[in-house]
């Protein structure tokens, strides 16, 4: 007895190669996009004259390191992602300063009176820090 026109083999078209293809772009577009947040090897960034321009994108926040002395500090934030950003300045589990989300192209600002330590910035929604959206604010 013949085999079913729909359970041949040889009536069916070979897809050999999709699931290889499609593997294959997987693994290009992973390795194509770059590492977010890759540790900053140039020395800190200073404020000038009291300010610091902090700019946040997907998903970075630039500069990453940041030295200032102890005292009032403006934080000038602009976002320069495709997605909303938020900028938190932490020291330990306490909120010092922030601004709120920016959406694409907004900019906001804060302002901070820091005493002597060791501060960390970061966006808080959704999983941005763990993709590389944090840094550092050494007061000295």
């Amino acid at each position: 007895m013949p085999t079913p026109r729909h359970l041949s083999t040889a009536a069916r078209p070979r897809r050999r190669g999709r699931p290889r293809r499609a593997l294959a772009l997987a693994v290009a577009a992973a390795v194509a996009v770059p590492v977010a947040g890759c540790a900053d090897d140039s020395p800190p960034t200073r404020p000038r004259e009291g300010r610091v321009e902090i700019t946040l994108d997907d998903f970075s926040i630039a500069p990453q390191r940041i030295r200032a002395k102890p005292g009032r500090l403006v934080l000038e934030v602009a976002n320069a992602g495709a997605v909303g950003h938020t900028l938190r300045v932490m020291r330990g589990e306490r909120e010092v300063a922030g601004v709120k989300t920016l959406l694409p192209g907004e900019a906001d600002a804060a302002t901070p009176t820091l005493a002597k330590g060791d501060y960390e910035l970061v966006c808080i929604l959704g999983n941005h820090e763990e993709l590389g959206m944090y840094g550092t604010l050494t007061v000295r």
